[in-house]
């Protein structure tokens, strides 16, 4: 049985699980935009309500570092090109190309934005299962989209669904490949190949079965609308998400 990845739900008796999915896709679009104009005390603030919801809902830190090392390195290339292409003080001068403190700077700050804002992505996935935020996202987009609502609501469910699917057959591909000493093979297109197509075609399968499952299920726009209840602990933590953005914004 394949394992669970860091982007799944995961039922845990924890006080995040119970907040209303829309106030925590709320608190994630206040916070998200508040670590973007955040500095250096408030970022240290966001980490450590980060660290906090992490540790609530138990993730696995080393297997979130494994499926995230593209993005890892992603933020590496940005940091990198910061470096060269921000004015200041050189650290590292090599061949007319200069890593400058200011830059080093500029960059680490811009990484550890995208780093938070992902940890809070992740508390949110991991706390809220893929059909509440759906009809989370339909019941917030209906004032505006009307009768295509609740599409847009299935796109973005079936997208998060389909996120922790193919995570979950790159690893099974990835193990497949490993019984049979492919990554031994010293070409990296190969191996590349090797993994890509397989991927790509199941990917695909997956999707048309799951189509075919949705029309064999006969959904349609007309269905039973979700029952929201607004608790006092969802105004709890709305207000608590609201006490930690505007420490971040005035630390």
């Amino acid at each position: 049985m394949a394992q669970l990845t860091v982007f799944g739900y995961r039922y845990r008796p924890t006080p995040i699980h119970l907040v209303d999915v829309r106030v925590k896709l709320s608190i994630l679009v206040a916070i998200s935009i508040t670590t973007l104009h955040a500095q250096q005390v408030g970022l240290m603030i966001a980490s450590a309500a980060a660290m906090l919801v992490l540790s609530q809902l138990r993730l696995p830190i080393r297997q979130a570092l494994h499926e995230l090392r593209w993005f890892l390195l992603l933020l590496l290339a940005v940091w990198m090109i910061r470096c060269l292409n921000t004015p200041g003080d050189p650290l590292i001068a090599w061949c007319g190309l200069e890593l400058t403190r200011q830059g080093a700077v500029v960059g680490a700050m811009i990484c550890w934005r995208w780093i938070l804002i992902v940890c809070f992505g992740m508390g949110l996935t991991a706390s809220t299962r893929s059909v509440d935020i759906s009809a989370a996202v339909e019941w917030g987009l209906r004032p505006l989209l009307g009768r295509s609502a609740p599409s847009v609501g299935l796109m973005l469910g079936l997208l998060m669904r389909s996120i922790s699917l193919i995570l979950t057959q790159a690893k099974e591909i990835a193990d497949a490949q490993r019984s049979r000493a492919i990554e031994n093979r010293k070409n990296p297109l190969y191996r590349m190949k090797m993994t890509a197509l397989p991927l790509m075609r199941r990917s695909f399968l997956s999707a048309d079965r799951m189509a075919v499952a949705i029309a064999a299920r006969g959904y349609s726009e007309y269905r039973t609308p979700h029952q929201w209840r607004f608790k006092r602990g969802d105004m709890i933590a709305l207000a608590t998400a609201l006490l930690l953005c505007c420490a971040m914004l005035l630390a």
